[in-house]
């Protein structure tokens, strides 16, 4: 597998020639102006032998003898561009330039497990500033959230709020159990959350990754519904690294911070690391698929958050972040999805890891180009014109689990509750009720669900959290994890 490069159109040489002799003032010896500017030249003798007409033919011929050795011709990308100096004065002529009609360059990459070439090559992180405003809610404008009666959100496009709440800052020993008791954790919910992350631990591969192959060391099959042999789709172990650190961190376990499991994020993050693969554009952690990119970098991004406060003073992971950003961006489709491959038409899912991969990006500062967000909210917008905020896979009719992952990635992208289509569809979430056994719907029904701070989060969490204590495993190498028996869970 070779590094993805994704070639913007290079920029054109300019080239601008000036061919006039430099004039001396009126009345002024050319010999004096030359030692006046610090120039000592040869006084210039003129012979009134010589025919003015000859004297100007040969100047001229001259003239057009070096005109035509200074017309060149450059090279750019897959298109020819000729530059040439005319007259006097001398403008830049820049003839037509044909672009190529498909600059992108796909990775289909190795499957899991297995080792990866890539091409070494220097990038550049993005300079370009992000297009959601970095604002406190307070601050924001209130006609901005004005409640907007009944007109479809297809044509009624809100402005780019901020997501309220408080970042990352409550992931710490302390802040998990105030948060807990304010959002509806019990002692049975912290218990479940506490045996899961033992399984995590216990899993862990000798290099620091964790595999979806459970027939893998450490576990060696102990366990039972791994991965299913003879399956074709990619599982990078990049997506399962990514997921696993993702649930130590988000219960307040970083490598920086003394723990039960700071050495385990610790080794996680140095996994992600050694396996970057450094493309043209950026950081690339795809193994076959854009889940496993977008997933690592959500992690790491989080990881930078919380190592630092989002001040980007880890240059290590901040490094890493930035470049996984501009792969992210570099791999965007026109339409503004993301695919399993750089450059492809994607889907939903997909781009929710990607989207929520840059806006952990974003919290730490790395600059994202003006254009993304907005376009992968574009391409939202194109799933559902057959029913406000009900999304779909690729395009219109929507579905349950792809319309909770678009209203979340709504939120992100500013939609703000307090807009009534919005707030209605939240309402219809709630009232349809998590599966219980799609764990893609639920998790991305429960992150909207209280990130909107919704009237019916208690009912929806009291829903998931019993479910979730009472079907884990409770005894064996299996212990502390979870399997549901449904097209997915499979």
């Amino acid at each position: 597998m070779t590094g993805t490069t994704l070639p913007e159109a290079a920029s054109p040489p300019q080239a601008a020639l000036s061919m006039a002799p430099p004039r001396a003032i009126e009345g002024e010896d050319p010999a004096e102006s030359d030692e006046a500017s610090g120039l000592h030249r040869k006084p210039r003798f003129h012979d009134e032998r010589i025919p003015a007409f000859l004297l100007s033919t040969i100047v001229h011929t001259l003239l057009l003898v070096f005109l035509a050795l200074m017309t060149y011709h450059g090279r750019i990308g897959d298109a020819t561009t000729w530059l040439a100096s005319q007259g006097d004065p001398v403008p830049v002529l820049n003839l037509k330039t044909i672009e190529n009609t498909d600059r992108r360059t796909f990775n289909h990459g190795a499957l899991a497990e297995q080792p990866i070439n890539v091409t070494i090559a220097p990038w550049a992180p993005s300079t370009v500033t992000s297009p959601i405003a970095e604002t406190d809610r307070e601050s924001i404008d209130p006609a901005l959230l004005e409640l907007a009666g009944s007109q479809g959100a297809s044509t009624t496009r809100q402005p780019l709020v901020q997501l309220p709440g408080g970042g990352l800052g409550g992931r710490t020993p302390e802040g998990r159990i105030e948060l807990g008791k304010k959002y509806g954790a019990t002692k049975q919910s912290e218990q479940a959350v506490d045996d899961a992350l033992a399984w995590l631990a216990a899993h862990q591969r000798p290099n620091g990754s964790w595999s979806f192959n459970l027939a893998l060391d450490p576990c060696g099959g102990q366990c039972r519904n791994g991965k299913q042999r003879g399956t074709e789709t990619p599982t990078p172990t990049t997506g399962a690294t990514g997921l696993a650190l993702l649930a130590f961190l988000g219960a307040g376990h970083t490598h920086h911070r003394d723990g039960p499991y700071r050495e385990t994020v610790r080794r996680g993050i140095y996994y992600l690391r050694d396996v970057a693969a450094e493309a043209e554009y950026g950081y690339d952690w795809q193994q076959g698929s854009m889940y496993g990119h977008g997933i690592a970098l959500m992690a790491l991004g989080e990881a930078l958050t919380m190592s630092d406060e989002g001040k980007g003073g880890d240059s290590d992971l901040f490094d890493l972040v930035a470049g996984g950003t501009l792969f992210t961006a570099i791999a965007q489709h026109e339409n503004g999805s993301w695919g399993y491959v750089p450059g492809s038409p994607g889907d939903t899912t997909l781009t929710g890891w990607q989207v929520l991969s840059l806006v952990a990006a974003k919290r730490n500062l790395i600059a994202l180009r003006t254009h993304t967000l907005p376009a992968a909210k574009e391409f939202l917008w194109s799933t559902c014109t057959d029913q406000d905020y009900w999304f779909g896979y690729k395009k219109p009719p929507g579905e349950p689990t792809t319309t909770a992952i678009g209203l979340t990635l709504m939120m992100y992208l500013g939609e703000s509750p307090r807009y009534t289509p919005f707030y209605m569809a939240l309402t219809d979430l709630a009232e349809r009720g998590p599966t219980l056994t799609n764990v893609y719907h639920d998790y991305y029904g429960t992150l909207a669900l209280h990130h909107s701070r919704h009237r019916d989060w208690d009912q929806w969490n009291q829903k998931v959290r019993d479910h979730l204590v009472s079907t884990q495993a409770k005894s064996g190498h299996e212990k502390g994890s979870w399997h549901f028996k449904d097209r997915w869970g499979d």
